[in-house]
């Protein structure tokens, strides 16, 4: 792996959709008479971070300094954010609260390891006026300690295009990368980031390019960089990889195991790019070390993190011919 100097934490704002995904796991064993679905003896159950607050606590479990910038309600799910977010130190000081905001809660009913379904509380309505000029002036007073900044972007109404241009171009002025994941069909709000993460159905829709071969995948990318004025344009496609293209198109292929579960995928990558580009490392060696991360996190079952010694771990048992390159950096 890409060997990083030990002596620099880097510090990392996130702004983005703050929520809970929360698991139920049991077994099933009959259907109901009631109805042809499956009845699920609930055996535990328990709640993580989910959205921004995932890519949080994947940066915290990289070594990273990390800030979260957000607004909440005063809901319970919001309280229930607050002390997740305390039990992995992560400071709630930057969090403003909005009266009556519904704040998201994923539950996933899990049996014998497979997620049976899935049911979703929220809103997605955008944050107010008042409060988005509370969250842009917050973000002002504290920008310059970042070395970075990710955006992610849930589509639950905390990146309002207001809100978005205005952090983009006060980084932009500032000299800060800007990395998004992105939603939505106006990817105009992320014009002059540094480079964005939408996999290969959210690329084909954006840039009205349908990508079925390399030809495609270069013309989709080539338009994201000059429609967005990106450093980089970047595409994830699960299985297949991650296209990287500045000057040139490279494909780096996917490094995973069996593959369990894709949830919190992209945020994995959202995180552990942000944090090798927080420390200088080039993008070629940048998406790959996110696409060991993912690999990690797609072997377990639920939102989950990856951490140094398990993609360390997960390197070496592929046997690839260049570990020491590429893992002797992030140690």
């Amino acid at each position: 792996m890409i060997n990083f100097d030990n002596s620099k934490v880097p510090k990392i704002l996130v702004v983005g959709d703050l929520m809970i995904d929360q698991y139920l796991w049991g077994s099933t064993e009959r259907i109901s008479p009631e109805a042809p679905v499956p009845v699920i003896n609930v055996k535990y159950d328990n709640e993580v971070l989910g959205g921004a607050g995932n890519v949080v606590n994947n940066l915290k479990k990289l070594g990273a300094q990390v800030d979260i910038f957000s607004v909440i309600g005063d809901c319970k799910v919001s309280s229930d954010i607050l002390s997740l977010l305390s039990d992995i130190r992560v400071n709630t000081q930057y969090l403003i609260k909005q009266k009556s905001r519904i704040v998201s809660k994923k539950t996933r009913i899990i049996a014998s390891h497979q997620q049976v379904v899935r049911y979703d509380r929220e809103s997605k309505d955008d944050i107010s006026l008042q409060t988005e000029d509370k969250l842009i002036n917050s973000i002002k007073n504290f920008i310059d300690n970042y070395d970075i900044i990710l955006l992610s972007d849930y589509g639950k109404g905390v990146l309002t295009k207001n809100v978005t241009r205005a952090l983009i171009d006060l980084a932009d002025f500032k000299g800060i990368k800007v990395l998004v994941d992105p939603k939505g069909d106006d990817y105009s709000k992320y014009s002059g980031a540094f480079l964005l993460t939408p996999n290969k159905k959210e690329a084909s829709e954006i840039t009205k390019i349908e990508i079925k071969d390399r030809k495609s995948l270069l013309d989709a990318a080539k338009k994201l960089k000059t429609d967005l004025n990106l450093k980089i344009s970047l595409i994830t496609m699960s299985e297949e990889g991650i296209a990287v293209y500045d000057e040139e198109l490279r494909i780096k292929p996917t490094i995973t195991r069996e593959v369990y579960d894709v949830t919190g995928a992209g945020d994995t990558v959202l995180s552990s790019l942000g944090y090798a580009l927080a420390l200088n490392i080039k993008i070629d060696d940048a998406v790959e070390f996110s696409n060991l991360a993912a690999g990690v996190v797609v072997s377990k079952i639920g939102s989950a993190t990856a951490t140094f010694n398990e993609i360390i771990e997960h390197e070496s048992s592929l046997n690839k011919s260049t570990s020491d390159k590429h893992i002797k950096t992030f140690q």
